[in-house]
C-alpha cells in the first residue's frame, strides 16, 4: 500500500498507540477525581501539556487541548470577534481552510479576503492594504492545506503588530506542525492551532496555543483551566504527547523531505500537459498537480485499485459541490482544474514509493486520455 493522502491523516506511530493503550487500560481514571488515582492521571496530563509547550517554545502563553484543528480555529476566531470592541472587519486570504472562512462568514463581521497570485501566495503589501483601524483580527495559514504554500508569518506578524497594535493575529498551523519549525513566542501571534493526526498522532485531539486567555467556549465543570469544560480525552492527550516526543527525538528532517519532494516533482514533470500548482516557498510535504484531459476523481479510483491512495482536494472539502475555490483563485482552466490531484507525503514516504506511484499515474493518465481525446 502507498498512502499519499497524509495531509488528511497520517498513520499513528507505534509509540502513540502504546501510549493510548496505557490510558485506556491502566490510567482510565477521570483526572478531575479527588482520589489519588485521578490525581496521578492529572499530573501526567499536565506534564504532557508542559512538554508540548516546551516544543513550541510557548513560555508567554498557554496550551488548551481541543478536538483538533477545526475546533481550535473556531475558538480563536470566535473569541477574537466576541471581544472585538468597536472593530468591524476581519482580514484573511481567499484560500483559507473552511474552518476559518465559514466561522467568519457566520459572524456579523465584514470579511476581507486578500487574493492569492498565480503562484498561490499573497503579497504582504496587499495584506496590509486590506487592514485599517477597524480590523479586529488577521487570520493566516502557516501552510496552505491544498497547495502547500507557506506564509512567512514569522516576518509578517511583527510588522502587522507594529502598524496595528490592538489587532489579533491567528495562525492556522495544522499543516505546518511536525513539518516546519514553529517557535510560538518568536512568531508573536496571539493564537496558533494544530491537530495531532497530521503528524502521526491520533485523530480527535489537537491544541490551541494562546498568548492571553480566550473566552470559555464550552461551559460546564471548568476543565482546561475553565476554557473547555468536559471530561478530558486522556487517551488522545497521551497519544498527542507521544507524537510530540517523537518529533523532539527525530527532529523535522527538512533536508530529507525536500530531497524526496524534489525527486517526486521531477518525475511527475515528465508527464505532458501538466500544471504543477505548488510553487516555492512551499511545504516539502504537499504537491498539487493538474493534468489536462483527465478527471481527478477517476485517477483517484484507478490508483486505488492498485492500493495507491491520493486525494483530489483536502478531506475537509471533499463533500463540497461546485468549483474548488483554491483552483479558481489560481485561475486554472476547467480542463486542468478537473484533473487536479493533491499528493501529501509523510516522514514514512520513501523514494521507491514515489517512483511506483508515478509509474502507476502515467499508466492511468494514458488510459483516461486515450478515451477523452477520441
Amino acid at each position: 500500500m502507498i498512502y499519499l493522502d497524509n495531509c488528511a491523516t497520517t498513520r499513528p506511530l507505534k509509540s502513540v498507540i502504546d501510549a493510548m493503550t496505557v490510558a485506556l487500560q491502566e490510567d482510565f481514571s477521570n483526572p478531575s477525581s479527588l482520589h489519588q488515582f485521578g490525581y496521578s492521571v492529572s499530573k501526567k496530563k499536565e506534564a504532557i501539556r508542559e512538554s508540548i509547550k516546551d516544543y513550541f517554545n510557548c513560555r508567554s502563553g498557554e496550551l488548551y487541548f481541543t478536538s483538533g484543528g477545526t475546533e481550535s480555529n473556531n475558538t480563536a476566531i470566535r473569541s477574537a470577534i466576541e471581544n472585538k470592541g468597536a472593530g468591524k472587519n476581519v482580514v484573511t486570504t481567499n484560500i483559507e481552510h473552511p474552518s476559518i472562512l465559514n466561522v467568519i462568514k457566520a459572524s456579523e463581521m465584514e470579511l476581507r479576503q486578500v487574493a492569492i497570485d498565480e503562484t498561490g501566495h499573497i503579497a504582504f503589501e496587499k495584506l496590509m492594504a486590506a487592514m485599517d483601524e477597524d480590523t479586529v483580527l488577521v487570520s493566516l495559514f502557516h501552510v496552505n492545506n491544498e497547495l502547500g504554500s507557506i506564509n512567512p508569518v514569522e516576518e509578517w506578524i511583527p510588522k502587522i503588530k507594529a502598524a496595528y497594535p490592538t489587532v489579533k493575529v491567528h495562525v492556522d498551523g495544522v499543516q505546518a506542525v511536525g513539518k516546519l519549525p514553529v517557535d510560538f513566542d518568536a512568531m508573536g501571534c496571539d493564537t496558533y492551532s494544530f491537530s495531532g493526526h497530521k503528524f502521526h498522532g491520533p485523530k480527535g485531539i489537537g491544541g490551541l496555543l494562546v498568548k492571553k486567555s480566550v473566552k470559555p467556549f464550552i461551559y460546564g465543570g471548568g476543565q482546561e483551566m475553565g476554557m473547555r469544560s468536559g471530561t478530558e480525552n486522556i487517551p488522545g492527550i497521551y497519544g498527542l504527547g507521544a507524537a510530540f516526543d517523537a518529533l523532539k527525538e527525530e527532529g523535522i528532517a527538512l533536508d530529507e523531505a525536500e530531497a524526496r519532494m524534489a525527486h517526486l516533482r521531477a518525475a511527475i514533470e515528465t508527464i505532458d500537459a501538466i500544471s504543477i500548482n505548488t510553487t516555492a516557498p512551499a511545504s516539502p510535504y504537499i504537491l498539487n498537480v493538474s493534468l489536462a484531459d483527465t478527471r481527478g476523481e477517476v485517477l483517484l479510483h484507478m490508483l486505488e485499485e492498485k492500493e495507491i491512495y491520493i486525494s483530489t482536494s483536502s478531506a475537509c472539502s471533499s463533500h463540497r459541490t461546485g468549483k474548488n475555490p483554491v483552483l479558481t483563485a489560481l485561475g486554472l482552466s476547467d480542463n486542468f482544474a478537473e484533473g487536479t490531484i493533491r499528493l501529501c507525503l509523510s516522514r514514512e514516504t520513501t523514494m521507491e514509493e514515489c517512483d511506483e506511484f508515478v509509474e502507476a499515474l502515467k499508466e492511468a493518465v494514458e488510459t483516461i486520455r486515450s478515451i477523452m481525446r477520441r
